[in-house]
């Protein structure tokens, strides 16, 4: 059965969008602010944000809060067809694949709830984030009943999916995409020269819920906590991810064994889990630092390892913009971290933290040991780092979604 496709706004001034070497260097916040304009010029000829209603295709289960709820903030209409929901995002209305079999057949069947969603009720988008599966599914309700498909990048879609030897397939869907979301400014770059039109590239930020990840200082402002004083730290640094080639764990170990090298004393935590952990509790005890360094484990919620430490350290190979790093800055903590992806769009070296752009353990160890050396300079990294607090807070993840629903249109 053929839909018409949703009302349109006349396009954007040719000018404004077709320099592809100036908007693909713009930052993601610089474009928001453009499209903003542009929504506030054109947005009498089409629908409103409030006014739009989106089908969103998901399997994100507990992280849909972060990633739709500020989309359900500001869209007249937000339905989640759910491959595992947790009915958390307020104003939102779930469609739940059924429970049949094991995972990979409900993934499958993911598709055919969401092509009977989008036949029973009308829509003016599809959303989606991670190409596979659900990009791919919200191309094909795009070719089926003509809705304007987004589709937001996760890490491995760029650093992994478009390099296999099958890359040809995602570099040309990128491209079918009205719209495709960015975390930052590294995978702008990187889409812009695979031929994705800079006018369809959008920011959208990598929120954090500000209310729970601040400073200790604020919760004792609040009452929250007790306002005793400062505390001092159980360890100096903080790891926090999963345990796998990306994010390098064993690079970490490495940097702390070259700190150990200076006749330092420290104390470390490594929280998460993944297939390297058995190579990283082995590196640990060949270089005599298990007493040193504690393996927790994962842990859902990692805010009381972030206020037991000073300084939070990001090894990654490859990365776009970690929710940790985010989540640790607005605790108060300095970021010692790795030039990769876009995290020096957030990262100033020697004013919210330290930007390595080696990742050589003898590099790190060196950062560690100013860190360690000059308490003053830490804590004034930390004091700076709060700031991402108001840069990527949930309600600028809603004006950013503003500027999808917009593009989505224009």
């Amino acid at each position: 059965m053929s839909r018409s496709s949703p009302a349109r706004a006349p396009p954007p001034d040719e000018s404004s969008t077709n320099d592809s070497e100036d908007s693909s260097t713009t930052s993601p916040r610089r474009w928001s602010d453009e499209r903003r304009n542009r929504e506030s010029s054109t947005g009498s000829a089409g629908t409103r944000a409030d006014e739009k209603r989106v089908l969103v295709i998901t399997g994100l289960a507990h992280k849909n809060h972060r990633h739709y709820g500020p989309l359900a903030d500001v869209a007249g209409k937000t339905t989640l067809v759910a491959l595992e929901p947790r009915y958390d995002v307020d104003d939102a209305r779930y469609v739940t694949v059924p429970e049949i079999g094991p995972r990979l057949l409900r993934v499958v069947l993911m598709l055919f709830v969401a092509l009977y969603e989008g036949y029973r009720n009308e829509y003016d988008a599809v959303a989606s984030i991670s190409l596979f599966p659900y990009g791919w599914y919200a191309l094909v309700l795009k070719a089926v009943y003509g809705y304007p498909a987004h589709l937001g990048i996760i890490g491995i879609d760029l650093d992994h999916h478009a390099e296999q030897f099958y890359g040809p397939v995602p570099r040309w869907a990128f491209r079918r995409f009205d719209v495709v979301s960015v975390p930052g400014t590294d995978h702008a770059r990187r889409l812009a020269e695979l031929g994705v039109p800079p006018d369809r590239i959008e920011r959208l930020t990598n929120a954090i819920d500000v209310d729970t990840y601040r400073p200790l200082e604020d919760d004792a402002a609040d009452g929250t906590e007790d306002a005793t004083g400062p505390v001092d730290a159980d360890y100096d640094f903080v790891w926090v991810g999963r345990f796998g080639p990306e994010k390098d764990p064993v690079r970490f170990v490495e940097a702390l064994d070259a700190l150990e090298g200076t006749d330092r004393e420290f104390r470390a935590v490594m929280v998460g889990d993944g297939q390297l952990r058995s190579e990283v509790e082995a590196e640990l005890a060949a270089r005599g630092l298990e007493d040193r360094v504690d393996l927790p484990g994962w842990v859902d919620e990692p805010l009381s390892y972030y206020r037991r430490a000073d300084a939070f350290v990001l090894t990654s190979e490859r990365d776009a913009l970690p929710l940790v790093m985010l989540e640790a800055m607005a605790t108060g903590l300095p970021a010692v971290v790795p030039a990769v992806g876009s995290i020096s769009d957030v990262v100033d070296d020697g004013e919210n933290g330290l930007l390595l752009t080696d990742r050589n353990p003898v590099r790190f160890a060196e950062a560690l040991t100013r860190c360690l050396d000059d308490p003053a300079f830490r804590r004034r990294l930390g004091e700076n780092a709060v700031v991402v607090r108001s840069q990527f807070s949930l309600e600028c993840a809603g004006e950013d979604w503003r500027c999808i629903l917009s593009t989505l249109e224009g």
